[in-house]
């Protein structure tokens, strides 16, 4: 899962920058990466996914696009007749890179909704939610955010996207007190989680899938609790562009949602419903 490097560089909180305009119905600005047809005035829009993030997004053994997100986009795309979508996967820097050349008229791989990213591109509604738990030593008795009432994570860059999922917690929270320190630069999580297992800090706010990824390197075994938390991700584009499609694609994602569409999905790439566990914490109405 790629989503540390997204949510934690400078470079990813701007990961769109200088897409062209498009133009729909409507709209007078029209991308060089868009093309609508001659019959029926159908907008093809190019959509971009990472190469290497599975399951959300990531090539398959021909090299072609598969995972949850595309399964999104296909189920948004049934829905809308004046639009079709093309799918292209590319390795993340590439991707970033095309993003910003206009090659491509949309981004999307599990990026969180961040007041950065809301000033630079337009966001839209969040289409589904990635979940954190916290890293705390085996004997803790920490298991919920409430737990670290008066206690200290261990420090996050404010650009991370785990920054702001906290921050919103304890606005939503106000009766619980925790201290976030802040860093200019992201430590690895490996030291973390070893400031957690030294004593310095009370937990680390992390995804298990992230503490799943360097556990066999610490050389000494933590808990992670059950999730605690988490946030909407969201599809990027230009804050340029009209906002027809961003509208057109927000509605259908609510109406999925709803009528539990996306809860098939999720089941089928996560084996849990994320919209239901995303209800339980409070961020899905």
């Amino acid at each position: 899962m790629s989503f540390y490097r997204k949510a934690v560089s400078a470079a990813a909180t701007a990961v769109i920058v200088g897409l062209g305009a498009f133009g729909m119905a409507g709209c007078t600005k029209v991308s060089d990466s868009q093309s609508a047809s001659s019959d029926g005035g159908v907008t093809t829009i190019n959509f971009v996914l990472e190469s290497n993030d599975k399951p959300y997004s990531y090539a398959d053994e021909n090299g072609d696009p598969a995972g949850f997100d595309l399964d999104v986009l296909k189920a948004i795309d049934d829905k809308l007749d004046n639009y079709t979508f093309t799918y292209q996967v590319q390795d993340y820097d590439t991707a970033l890179v095309g993003i910003k050349q206009g090659k491509y008229d949309a981004l999307i791989g599990a990026f969180f909704e961040t007041p950065a990213r809301a000033e630079e591109y337009q966001l839209s509604t969040p289409y589904n939610y990635y979940f954190m738990n916290l890293i705390v030593p085996e004997d803790s008795p920490i298991n919920t955010l409430e737990d670290l009432d008066g206690k200290s994570v261990a420090p996050i860059v404010p650009t991370d996207g785990r920054y702001v999922a906290i921050e919103n917690w304890l606005k939503r929270h106000p009766d619980v007190k925790i201290d976030v320190p802040t860093v200019s630069n992201q430590d690895t999580f490996q030291n973390m989680i070893n400031s957690v297992h030294d004593g310095t800090y009370a937990a680390v706010y992390l995804s298990k899938d992230q503490y799943d990824g360097v556990k066999d390197a610490l050389g000494y075994s933590m808990k992670v609790t059950d999730v605690v938390d988490g946030a909407g991700t969201v599809i990027l584009y230009n804050k340029d562009n009209a906002t027809s499609l961003k509208d057109d694609v927000d509605a259908q994602i609510n109406a999925l949602i709803s009528d539990g569409t996306f809860s098939d999905l999720s089941n089928k790439w996560f084996n849990q419903d994320n919209y239901e566990i995303a209800r339980n914490l409070g961020l899905l109405s």
